[in-house]
């Protein structure tokens, strides 16, 4: 059986803690976007940055994930 090294599991881990806080922080945008479409232009603002953002960063990551395979 190999064991990883202790960096290494400790960098997994944290990329795990970053991808929880990305998804958490995904959902609460999205929910603000729901609840405020018309009713708040400045939170509706923000969400739309931040909606802009995240499907932007998954397209970065999928394709890092594409350049690492190959």
């Amino acid at each position: 059986m190999n064991k990883k090294p202790l960096s290494k599991s400790i960098g997994e881990l944290f990329a795990h803690i970053q991808d929880l806080f990305d998804t958490i922080s995904h959902i609460l945008i999205r929910k603000v976007d729901q609840n405020n479409k018309k009713k708040n232009k400045f939170l509706s603002f923000f969400s739309s940055i931040g909606n802009s953002y995240y499907k932007k960063y998954s397209n970065i990551k999928k394709e890092s994930e594409y350049d690492d395979d190959n």
